[in-house]
């Protein structure tokens, strides 16, 4: 009986002396190395939606931190991660990883969030500035005047001294707007992988407005179809503005079978070449104002 009860207190002591040890081991064990944020975009224009998904040797769990505005940290386990949405900035954002090993050791360190190179094709040979003479002439028509004057808001998307384009609405025409008239190609006919049909173009106004952008060869749409897009301007002055030509539609004719065998405000993709383009600001609605435009084409 004495034999049975030594040997369970030997097995007791053998058993606690593991405990300790373990317990040493856990207090005593390094903090996470090779911490890594794996930061993935999920899309290649702004606002830009981000993954992070957090690893680190010897970790059991992570503080993510986003570098946002405001932002505070966030418990994110093994194997686990958060998406985010960064917005358009002239400066990166860094997030900041903190590595948790079991004995609460933290490893911290920031990676910067560096947007992808902007897939921009030069879809106009000689972008319009109103800088230099590849504009061949502009014009306005129902109610909207144009001239070339220096850049009266140094701000924004567009902060450069520089000539633009003044356009003067008298908010007599539902359909008010200018044209311009380039020297040489606006060319949608790239098939390379990497090419897109987005037009970036610079646009102030003080109003929240839409902005509607079309590519024409001629007025009569006999060589190449009228196409356009309509986006929203955010009424704050300069902002960039990216028509993408890869959601156009057919312009407006008037007629039942459209041009070209094209209906009108049917879905197309542009591949040719197009000398000229038109803006109607507001199309639809009597809107009297001034707006600039500039930087027309221009990849960044």
């Amino acid at each position: 009986m004495r034999s049975i009860i030594f040997g369970i207190l030997i097995i007791s002591f053998i058993s606690c002396n593991r405990e300790v040890e373990f317990d040493a081991v856990l207090s005593e064990g390094p903090a996470p190395t090779e911490v890594q944020a794996n930061i993935m975009f999920n899309n290649a224009e702004p606002p830009f939606s981000v993954t992070v998904s957090p690893t680190a040797l010897g970790a059991t769990a992570f503080e993510v931190n986003s570098g946002l505005p405001g932002a505070t940290n966030e418990l994110v386990g093994i194997q686990q991660q958060r998406t985010y949405e960064y917005p358009e900035s002239d400066e990166n954002f860094f997030v900041t990883i903190k590595a948790i090993a079991p004995n609460d050791l933290v490893t911290e360190q920031q990676f910067e969030v560096v947007p992808p190179a902007d897939p921009c094709t030069q879809i106009f040979s000689s972008p319009a500035t109103f800088d230099n003479n590849n504009v061949a002439f502009s014009f306005g028509f129902n109610g909207a005047d144009v001239q070339v004057v220096a850049n009266p808001d140094l701000s924004g998307a567009n902060p450069e001294a520089s000539n633009v384009l003044e356009i003067v609405q008298d908010g007599g025409g539902n359909f008010d707007g200018y044209g311009v008239q380039m020297n040489t190609a606006i060319d949608f006919s790239s098939t390379s992988d990497t090419a897109d049909k987005i037009v970036r173009l610079k646009f102030w106004s003080n109003t929240v407005l839409p902005v509607r952008l079309s590519m024409q060869q001629d007025p009569n749409n006999d060589t190449e179809r009228e196409v356009e897009v309509t986006l929203e301007h955010g009424g704050t002055g300069w902002e960039e503005m990216r028509f993408n030509f890869a959601n156009a539609i057919a312009g407006f004719t008037g007629n039942a079978d459209g041009a070209l065998g094209i209906p009108d405000g049917t879905s197309i993709v542009p591949t040719g070449q197009y000398i000229r383009f038109q803006m109607f600001i507001s199309p639809g609605n009597d809107v009297a104002g001034t707006f600039y435009l500039d930087d027309v084409g221009v990849c960044p």
